[in-house]
């Protein structure tokens, strides 16, 4: 049997990457280079978040609605705006790199998550002697 891997595990997995992102940016001494990490990070983690509420009830209801795509564009346009929108008028006050590397909180969650569902896979294959 396969574990599957669950949303809250990979949300958990964000905020743990995002603290530790945080911490290695304390390294650089500039203030500008945390913020950004941070501001980054928790627009990543609000926007998973959401897109996990819109899946959630767009299919706990047996079938997509109209209403499901509507949400959904909406929290792809919020998002645009909410990266546009910090990138512009904070472009003094935090550094871009590090907010683009508070966005990558995802990918960076799924790949770990991955990886530890590939090694519980390889655990399992040798209990059962395969």
């Amino acid at each position: 049997m396969t574990k599957e891997i669950k949303l809250s595990s990979i949300e958990r997995t964000q905020w743990v990457i995002l603290a530790l992102l945080t911490l290695g940016s304390l390294a650089f001494w500039n203030w500008r280079i945390t913020l950004g990490v941070i501001i980054g990070g928790i627009i990543c983690i609000l926007n998973f978040k959401a897109l996990r509420m819109i899946l959630q009830s767009g299919f706990s209801q047996g079938k997509i609605s109209g209403s499901f795509f509507v949400k959904y564009a909406i929290k792809f346009l919020a998002l645009l705006a909410a990266v546009g929108g910090v990138a512009f008028l904070l472009q003094g006050r935090i550094n871009l790199v590090a907010f683009l590397v508070g966005l990558l909180t995802i990918f960076l969650a799924i790949v770990v998550e991955g990886i530890k569902g590939y090694l519980y896979m390889d655990e399992e294959e040798k209990k059962d002697g395969t």
